[in-house]
Parts: structure tokens; sequence; C-alpha cells
């Protein structure tokens, strides 16, 4: 469970747990545990060994989950290298069909002109926001339209 962030569903919220309890929870080491206390995870009192309340655990990380989102508005991207949403460069925008019922939305940022990436349905280009300008819709190209398929291929 290496590299996947803590969940607040995976808490039971009317159990106690100890650190190492909660550790085992998630998969992670005990010394992140000690690190949320120290960032503001509220124990059940001082003694040892320490024990949290599944849902004073449960509502710490509902919070610092929320705390790291940043909503965007249906004309904006999020940028990557600014982390924060930003509108498009010139209100240009490049619209790739992926055959099915979205599109691939892609744009430059307006603070950093780093490629910016957001995915949207076809209803979008029936009335884009005022503020764009959709450049190109080409479609995407798959592998079984490509011409010259080799000789030693399975697929004819």
């Amino acid at each position: 469970m290496a590299g996947v962030a803590p969940t607040w569903r995976r808490v039971k919220t009317h159990r106690t747990y100890t650190v190492e309890e909660a550790a085992r929870v998630f998969g992670v080491h005990k010394n992140t545990i000690r690190s949320w206390l120290r960032e503001g995870l509220e124990p059940l009192d001082q003694n040892r060994p320490l024990l949290i309340h599944g849902a004073t655990l449960a509502a710490f990380l509902k919070q610092r989950s929320a705390a790291r989102k940043h909503p965007c508005r249906p004309d904006e991207f999020y940028c990557f290298r600014c982390r924060a949403p930003r509108l498009p460069a010139f209100g240009m925008v490049d619209a790739i069909h992926d055959g099915r019922s979205g599109i691939d939305l892609t744009a430059l940022c307006d603070t950093c002109e780093t490629v910016m990436h957001k995915r949207s349905s076809r209803s979008l280009l029936a009335a884009p926001p005022t503020s764009w300008t959709i450049q190109h819709q080409r479609a995407r190209e798959d592998l079984t339209d490509a011409v010259g398929l080799p000789q030693n291929c399975d697929l004819e």
C-alpha cells in the first residue's frame, strides 16, 4: 500500500486506536501518525500509550484532504507548475475528440505558459465559456486506422 494517500474511509469512527494500530490501518510508519499528532491531531489524553478516537482521526484526515483541494471554475484549468487554477492564455483551447463521449482540452497557462490539460464532455463544445476560443478539433488516430499495416500482422 506504499504511495497511497491515507483516506478517512478506512477509519472506524467508534473505535479507539493506538499510534501503532492507526499506522497499521493506513499502511504507514508510526512516525507518520506521530507527525499528525504534532500537526494538530488530538489524542484522547496525554497518557501513554497515546489513544486516538476514530472520529477525531477521520475528521483530521478529512480536513487535511479538503485543504489540498483547488476547485476550478468551468472556464479554468489546473496548472501543475503554479499549483493553482488558471485561465487559458489568450483564451485559446485545443479540443481533441476521443471517439467516445468525452473530449480532452489542452491550453497554455496564462501565468507560466505551461501546457494544461482538462477532461470534459462534448456538450461543452456546444456552449463553450465566453472567454474561450476553441482552436482545433482534431480526431485522435487509433492504431486500427493507421495506413500501411505491416504484412506480418494478424489484423486482416
